[in-house]
């Protein structure tokens, strides 16, 4: 995004939008392939008593970080795709009607 933005206007929203589709989605995607990957550990990683004490605990955290990734990323994608798109729409329209019209009644 243009650091020197200082207006909302929709070319302004556009940038975020585009910020948010090209940096912060592909961020939290690729921080949710990681936790996947990382979701267990095959035997005898933890050894017996281990897996009993933190492999559970592990498991859990890692479903934990997994649910917040997909919140986080629905936000996201819906701030995007839906909330955004649509003040962008609405505050063109805004600037086009606030254009004061000079000719024909």
């Amino acid at each position: 995004m243009d650091q020197d933005t200082r207006y909302i206007t929709p070319d302004a929203i556009g940038e975020v939008r585009r910020d948010l589709r090209e940096d912060l989605l592909p961020l939290f995607a690729e921080i949710r392939r990681i936790l996947e990957e990382n979701r267990s550990l095959d035997f005898p990683a933890w050894g017996p008593l281990g897996e009993w004490t933190a492999g559970a605990l592990y498991r859990s955290l890692i479903d934990a970080f997994v649910r917040d990734t997909d919140a986080a990323l629905g936000v996201v994608r819906t701030w995007e795709g839906e909330h955004l798109r649509f003040a962008e729409h609405n505050w063109r329209a805004a600037e086009d009607l606030a254009v004061r019209r000079v000719g024909r009644p």
